[in-house]
């Protein structure tokens, strides 16, 4: 299975649909997003307009109010701390990276991926048996618009930059 993970949108609705027409096109029914989708006019789209499940997890410049995404029954929502099974993969997921570094130290936990956004730039680490990522932004500068893909089943990580797909 594939999921594809995605970060600090702003907003960005034409990098929206070439990015969801992507996941379409490579029939991708899984999203994680770590943060900054921004209005809920922006979770509206994204809600109505991918069929599977998304994992949401809030950041800092989101505007819409958490009782909004209760109502899209594809959305699986945590304000700051998601964690979740993705296959047999374990997955925590938060917008700052500082945080999840907090949250790392002190937990116990085992997890198999750990996700960020915030700083739109695309990081990948391998902390023994944990890799820490940021799929940078899905709206682009500073940095160019990308987002990863993940294939649980051979536990590869992929970075895609959206003006290559």
């Amino acid at each position: 299975m594939k999921i594809a993970i995605f970060s600090d949108l702003h907003d960005d609705w034409q990098n929206l649909k070439i990015f969801l027409n992507y996941c379409k096109l490579n029939q991708i029914k899984d999203l994680l997003f770590c943060g900054d989708l921004s209005k809920e006019e922006t979770l509206e789209y994204l809600a109505t307009n991918f069929i599977g499940r998304i994992y949401l997890v809030g950041g800092n410049a989101d505007l819409f109010e958490d009782k909004k995404v209760k109502k899209y029954p594809n959305i699986i929502y945590q304000k700051d701390v998601l964690i979740f099974k993705f296959d047999e993969l374990k997955i925590i997921a938060v917008h700052r990276p500082k945080e999840l570094k907090e949250i790392l130290e002190k937990n116990n936990e085992k997890f198999e991926f750990a996700f960020h956004g915030h700083t739109h730039q695309p990081v990948f680490k391998k902390n023994q048996q944990l890799i820490i990522s940021n799929p940078g932004t899905l709206s682009g500068p500073p940095f160019q618009a990308s987002f990863s893909i993940l294939d649980s089943k051979k536990k590869i990580l992929e970075l895609k930059i959206l003006s290559k797909i």
